[in-house]
């Protein structure tokens, strides 16, 4: 499909590959990983045409159709809305749509046999392309997006980033290209939209490249592993969990052997140099000297993250209850984020707050912070010192200063050793950390931010996406640290093996009340799933050149979890009823097709307007119909199962 072949690249003066190779095959699902600045993004634009190669080369087929998201996509401004900018994905169908519908009206008030035998060209190519399954899949992309119906019609320049960014993703995997380059696709995702987006990505068809530091999506989603390291790829078969048992175990074996070879070549020194001057030995000595300057070095290379043992302290402990939340409410104008809710954070909790965008799990972070306006009461108890982390803390930092002396403002106490400690495991490393803070990105200086908050050695901190501009390597680290904390936490965030780490409790919000699970994230999901869970679909408007007849029968497909025998029959009937009524269409748009090639129909311009719109109304009939049996049958299987 597309191989890299010996091929260097050079990026601000260094190398971040020399004389590496990378070959990608069909239905590979590749998670291309490695420590940040190792030039993974860098990788997937060279991949992408955006980047050219000065040494090596790149070949692929020219018809390879290759789709990427990556962070650029955020500075593009669309007026269309939501949903016209993700149905423009498949421009091949958007064009054939609009032709077809030009035609439609001219055919209206002009007949002639060129446009009818183009109608009829375009209609097929239409429907062998997808054309009238199309807008049924972008909908349903967009549904597990988390778009609501509200939304589709705004204009897209109107959204957040982060919903830019989902907009954008959607548009990609509406278009289904023969390769997908997938750059960070879950940072702007809530923990229920990323296990959607792993549920779809394990039915693509296609191959796809994913960056991403999310461990538990990685497991999920790849079967292949690229590993960026020592200006190289390494290879390695299986999902992520597999890669770091396979990288341990060739390790340990390149370990052996480099020790083995070390040992053989401190027994052939030591012979070369007590016989060296032998005359009776001088042609084995020859032959060993000759021998050792043929030998393969093994090399064992140095990690690239040297190993961080960063402890967080608490200067005083509080008392046994750290915050009391009673009869708490909080609204903005109509929306209602809490109702008369309660709950408590008692010494030693690290509270995890996890749900979809939008429910309020930073606002209740805010509140018990003090920052948020709210009604009821939340107190914090005895001696409780907190400290909060978020995005606008990045407003605080002082951007005269360099990394070190900004790390030390938090406290004298600390020693250069230690603060750079600190800044190493957030990823700035030797001369960085001398850089002044106005130069950083907003990435950078959001893990400066969090590194103060860490260590203002408080007992009470509330987090609130630390691991956002983390990589796996600092992320571990910080779950270790925070493991062994000694203080209480509470947190949001959208990585699950992060979450899995650190939370010994588990909050949500639901219907307007705070909800508590006692207990690990792990489960927390093993409850959770059994729950059900009602699912409100989008409510689709197709264009007019696809647009299906209204079905008659409207099916509803209950959870299987609640599934009796005669809902089960009921499934049936349904499926058999679609089934008849898909057969009956067929039949007739065959019979119409015939007649459209009478000559008493194909001259008369009215009777073949008729026919024609008949014949294209089943066709989105059918379609239609499909999609509900698809639906049903799929309850069905479930049931099954």
């Amino acid at each position: 499909m597309l191989a890299l072949v010996d091929f260097s690249f050079e990026f601000a003066g260094r190398y971040l590959y020399k004389n590496a190779g990378w070959h990608i095959k069909p239905s590979e699902k590749i998670g291309l990983v490695g420590l940040n600045g190792t030039g993974k993004s860098t990788l997937l634009r060279v991949v992408a045409g955006e980047f050219d190669l000065r040494e090596g080369s790149l070949s692929k087929a020219s018809s390879l159709k290759i789709g990427f998201l990556n962070q650029d996509l955020l500075s593009l401004e669309f007026h269309e809305s939501v949903r016209d900018v993700v149905m423009a994905g498949r421009d091949d169908l958007v064009k054939i749509d609009t032709e077809i519908n030009q035609l439609l009206h001219e055919l209206e008030t002009e007949y002639d046999d060129k446009r009818i035998n183009r109608l009829t060209d375009l209609q097929d190519q239409f429907g062998q392309l997808g054309g009238y399954d199309w807008q049924a899949q972008g909908d349903k992309i967009l549904e597990g997006l988390g778009f609501t119906t509200e939304m589709l019609q705004k204009p897209l320049k109107e959204f957040s980033g982060g919903w830019r960014m989902r907009a954008m993703l959607g548009r990609l995997l509406l278009q289904a290209p023969d390769l997908l380059l997938l750059d960070e696709p879950t940072n702007h995702l809530d923990l229920p939209t990323i296990e959607w987006l792993e549920n779809y990505l394990s039915d693509y068809q296609g191959t796809y490249v994913i960056v991403s530091h999310d461990r538990f999506f990685l497991d999920k989603t790849v079967n292949r592993i690229a590993e960026v390291a020592h200006q190289q790829l390494y290879h390695y078969k299986g999902n992520f969990s597999d890669y770091l048992d396979q990288k341990d175990e060739r390790d340990e074996m390149l370990q052996r052997r480099f020790e083995n070879q070390q040992t053989y070549i401190k027994q052939q020194m030591q012979f070369i140099s007590r016989f060296r001057y032998k005359a009776s030995k001088s042609t084995a000595v020859q032959s060993r000297v000759k021998m050792l300057n043929k030998i393969e070095k093994i090399e064992i290379k140095d990690k690239e993250r040297g190993d961080f043992d960063i402890k967080f302290n608490i200067r005083v402990n509080p008392g046994k209850q750290i915050v009391d939340i009673e009869n708490t409410s909080k609204s903005y104008g109509d929306l209602h984020i809490l109702h008369n809710s309660f709950g408590q954070i008692m010494r030693g909790d690290k509270i995890a707050i996890v749900g979809a965008n939008g429910k309020g799990k930073s606002t209740l972070l805010r509140m018990i912070f003090g920052t948020e306006s709210h009604e009821g009461k939340i107190d914090l108890g005895w001696n409780v010192e907190s400290a909060f982390f978020a995005q606008h803390q990045l407003e605080a930092l002082n951007l005269k200063n360099d990394l070190l002396n900004e790390l030390g403002t938090v406290s004298a106490e600390y020693t250069e050793k230690e603060l750079r400690t600190v800044l190493g495991c957030f990823l700035f490393t030797g001369q960085e950390v001398f850089k002044k803070v106005k130069v950083l990105s907003g990435g950078e200086k959001s893990r400066l931010a969090l590194a103060k908050t860490l260590i203002t050695q408080s007992n009470f901190l509330l987090l609130d996406e630390p691991t956002n501009h983390l990589d796996m390597f600092s992320t571990s680290v910080l779950a270790e640290a925070l493991e062994n904390y000694e203080g209480s936490i509470i947190f949001v965030s959208h990585d699950r093996t992060f979450i899995s780490r650190v939370a010994n409790k588990i909050w949500w919000i639901e219907n307007g009340e705070l909800k508590e699970y006692l207990g690990t994230f792990d489960e927390f999901n093993e409850w959770n799933s059994t729950r059900v869970v009602e699912v409100k679909p989008i409510v689709k408007t197709p264009t007019p050149a696809v647009q299906a007849a209204s079905v008659a029968q409207t099916v509803e497909s209950p959870s299987k979890k609640t599934l009796s025998k005669n809902q089960i029959q009921k499934l049936e009937q349904d499926m058999q009823q679609f089934e008849n009524e898909i057969k009956q269409l067929e039949k007739k748009n065959i019979e119409l097709s015939i007649m459209m090639q009478d000559s008493s129909v194909s001259t008369d311009s009215t009777k073949l307007m008729e026919v024609t719109s008949q014949h294209k109304l089943n066709i989105d009939t059918i379609s239609a119909l499909q999609q509900k049996y698809d639906e049903v049958m799929e309850t069905w299987l479930s049931t099954q199962e």
